[in-house]
This record gives C-alpha cells, sequence and structure tokens, in this order.
C-alpha cells in the first residue's frame, strides 16, 4: 500500500517541510558561514590543525543543510547525527584544552545547536556525551572551582534549551494537528488534500492495483438543522464520520471536505472491493440510529482513477456521481 502510506505520510508532522528542525538548520547553516568561517581561517593560520578542520567540517555540513532544505525542501537528520555531531564533539575536545576559557565559550552554541539540528531523543544523546566531555575537559584544564561553575552553567543551558525545544515542539505539533484536522469530526479536513491526491496520482504507475476517490453527502441535511438544531446536525455529522471512519480502517484516508459532504480516498483494491465498501457504508448508514429516533441516508459518488486522469478531474467525477445518486432518488451509490 505504497502510495496509501505515502499519503499518510504526507499528513503528518515529522513530514512537514515547514517543522522546527528544517527551518533551525537552514538559519543555523548561514549563521555558521557567517561567525565560524573566520574562526576556522584564523585557527588554520595559526597551526591548530585539529580545531580548523573540525571547524571546516561544521561549515561544509551546515552549507549542505541549507542547500537541501532551499532547493530539494528535505533535511537529512541522519546527517547531522553522524557526521556533524561528532564533528562538534572533537570540535570542543580539542578546543578547551588548546585555547582554554574561549574554547569553553565557543562550547556554548554547540550544545545548543544540537538540540535544533536533532531529533529530540538524538539531541539529548549527543548533548549528554557533550556534557560529559566538558565535565571532563574543564577538570583538568582548569582549576576546580571554576570548572565547578562551568559544569554548573553548562548544564543549566542544556536543561534549559532542552525545555524550550520540547515545548516549541509541543506547540508545532498541536498547530500543525489543528491546520490539518476538521475540529467538529476529527477528520482530516481540505486543507492537504490536493497534495495527497497529486501525490496518489503521480505515483499511479507504480501499481497495478487500483485508486478510487468516494464522494459523501448526507441527505436531506439542512432539514435536519432546521427540524432539530445545529447542536443536533453537529452530533449528526459526528456520529457519520465516525461510522465512515470505521468502516473505511487502514484501507483509505478520510476527509470532511466541509458541510455535510465527506471524502474517502482508498488504494490498492479492486474496482468491486472498492463498490462492496461504498455500498457498506450506505446500508450501515441507512440501518443506523444516529441519534434516538434519528437516522439520515448518504448519497455517495465512486470514481476510479484512470489513466491520464488529473486532480480536478477524478474530483469532479466523484462529485458528478454523488450528485447523480442525489438526482435518482438518494441513498445510494453510483459509480464509474
Amino acid at each position: 500500500m505504497w502510495d496509501l502510506i505515502r499519503a499518510a505520510q504526507l499528513l503528518e508532522y515529522q513530514r512537514s517541510e515547514y517543522n522546527v528542525l528544517n527551518r533551525s538548520a537552514m538559519w543555523l547553516g548561514n549563521v555558521a558561514l557567517v561567525f565560524i568561517t573566520p574562526f576556522a581561517i584564523n585557527n588554520l593560520l595559526n597551526g591548530q590543525w585539529h580545531v580548523a578542520i573540525a571547524a571546516l567540517v561544521i561549515i561544509a555540513v551546515f552549507s549542505f543543510n541549507t542547500f537541501t532544505v532551499l532547493i530539494w525542501k528535505t533535511y537529512y537528520s541522519g546527517l547531522c547525527f553522524f557526521l556533524l555531531s561528532p564533528a562538534m564533539l572533537l570540535f570542543i575536545w580539542f578546543s578547551i584544552p588548546q585555547q582554554g576559557i574561549i574554547g569553553v565559550l565557543w562550547s556554548f552554541p554547540a550544545l545548543v545547536a544540537f538540540y535544533f539540528l536533532l531529533p529530540e531523543r538524538l539531541a539529548w544523546l549527543v548533548n549528554g556525551i557533550g556534557l560529559a566531555m566538558i565535565f571532563y575537559l574543564s577538570w583538568v584544564t582548569f582549576d576546580h572551582g571554576l570548572a565547578i561553575r562551568i559544569i554548573a552553567t553548562m548544564t543549566l543551558i542544556s536543561l534549559f534549551t532542552a525545555v524550550s525545544v520540547r515545548l516549541i515542539n509541543i506547540q508545532q505539533k498541536a498547530l500543525h494537528q489543528v491546520a490539518i484536522t476538521d475540529f467538529l469530526t476529527g477528520l482530516y479536513n481540505r486543507n492537504n488534500l490536493t497534495l495527497v491526491l497529486d501525490e496518489i496520482i503521480e505515483n499511479n504507475h507504480k501499481s497495478t492495483a487500483s485508486n478510487h476517490l468516494m464522494v459523501l453527502d448526507i441527505d436531506h441535511f439542512k432539514s435536519i438543522n432546521d427540524q432539530h438544531g445545529h447542536e443536533t446536525g453537529d452530533q449528526a455529522l459526528k456520529s457519520v464520520a465516525s461510522i465512515i471512519r470505521n468502516l473505511v480502517g487502514d484501507d483509505g484516508v478520510v476527509f470532511r471536505l466541509g458541510g455535510e459532504e465527506f471524502l474517502v480516498l482508498l488504494e490498492q483494491q479492486s474496482w468491486q472491493e472498492a463498490k462492496s465498501l461504498a455500498e457498506l457504508i450506505r446500508s450501515t448508514m441507512a440501518n443506523s440510529e444516529l441519534l434516538p429516533g434519528f437516522s439520515t441516508t448518504l448519497s455517495i459518488g465512486l470514481s476510479r482513477l484512470k489513466p491520464n486522469m488529473t486532480r480536478a478531474d477524478w474530483i469532479k467525477e466523484s462529485d458528478q456521481n454523488m450528485y447523480q445518486a442525489k438526482h435518482h432518488g438518494r441513498n445510494q451509490v453510483v459509480a464509474s
């Protein structure tokens, strides 16, 4: 189910090109070019090869990150973990013994940067290693009174940064969830529908199985609001959404298009399976009591993705089938 898995991934916070890691990696790359480059050149001229080489590796990886985020809209956190993080740790290891308190000062931004370059758990791991190195190097390099102060300061900075990034990520994820989710039903809203459908169409050739769109509309929904009130109408919408989501299960992605209209994206199912599911949803809804003494029906339009069909064509055909179901008496499935 490659297409459907990919579609689901596109709806996840971690796959968003606008998440914290992408943006922070890009800006840290720009900062690195401006501030670390003169430092690396100075260390080369002064013969401090270990520090200079580590600084140059850091600059190179930061520059690559900036390029991939801007051009390819992709951030490679694995590269930062396996290449940039060791280079930054080596930088700390060599700079403190060679440069004393200046090396300690350079360790401050290194510790903070880990949290903005790596997924949280990896950042904690690398930060723990960095702190252990700083503790040891400070203890053997400076008098113990100064070493204790350095250790305390570094620990507080690391903890403050960890807490701040944790709160940022929680808020970022919550905002992203609000942006892609319908507040009433909990289904996906239509904000990412274009992206998902384009991805499905683009990769349709990778599988011989069929992809299908199902547009579902609640029959006579206006009369529900008029006769029973909007609060009852909202409860009906939530009940309908729950039934559709439970029946579709892992076989598709369910969206609320707005009002009383829903859309289901089905992937890697036969035409007969898709029609059977549409009929199952229709019959289940017709025989369900959404609220005490209250039931409703659905008109459903089903369309199979055909060769050379665009996203607009696919949606239009599903819509037209749904309107035909309405025209021919409602509470039925029209498929093409």
